[in-house]
């Protein structure tokens, strides 16, 4: 017990002396869950925003691009061998989409959560040319970031008018994560189901 205390005081001494570190390594395996908290913590000053927002780009662009080059590896004729239920209908229907659209696609699965990397991967297997790829994916990227920074500023912005009615910034967490995750949930729902029609 004493031992995994001090590894945890370890790892949270580490995470105070070098945060943006730990952001950019969590942007790269965890993408929105690591984004979402860095965000709030730049908002309410806590964090230099031009840092996170740079390490955010930088970290999915990063993460994108293995996903991307995987994609390239994955043999096309493996995707006939996904079920046609559930998960497996929302890919094939993505996949239908993605080859008639593929760059607008890439661009808005930025938006739904759960389909980004299925559209890195898409992207290599249909050997989206690397420029067109790269323009697409940095202009979703730059957005989603952009937009998750603005409701972040609009829902602390608002709070902090409300100041007198409570007690600590920290219930705008609270108030700013739903919103996110309700909007993501929305946008999502509509796409998916255009996608496996």
């Amino acid at each position: 017990m004493q031992g995994a205390l001090e590894i945890f005081q370890f790892i949270l001494g580490a995470l105070y002396a070098h945060p943006y570190l730990f952001i950019f390594a969590g942007l790269i395996f965890a993408g929105e869950l690591v984004l979402l908290p860095s965000i709030y913590l730049a908002a309410t000053g806590r964090l230099e925003l031009t840092s996170v927002v740079a390490l955010a780009v930088l970290a999915t662009l990063i993460s994108d691009l293995i996903w991307y080059w995987v994609g390239r590896r994955f043999p096309a004729s493996a995707l006939e061998r996904i079920p046609q239920r559930g998960a497996g209908a929302l890919l094939r229907g993505l996949e239908k989409l993605f080859a008639r659209k593929g760059p607008h696609i890439l661009f808005m699965s930025k938006f739904v959560y759960g389909t980004r990397i299925a559209a890195q991967v898409l992207s290599g297997i249909h050997h989206m040319p690397l420029r067109t790829y790269f323009i697409a994916n940095t202009l979703g990227v730059i957005a989603v970031t952009g937009s998750l920074v603005v409701i972040a500023y609009s829902v602390i912005g608002s709070m902090g008018r409300l100041g007198e009615l409570m007690d600590s910034v920290e219930i705008a967490f609270v108030v700013f994560v739903p919103v996110v995750v309700l909007g993501h949930s929305l946008i999502g729902r509509r796409l998916k189901r255009q996608w496996s029609q």
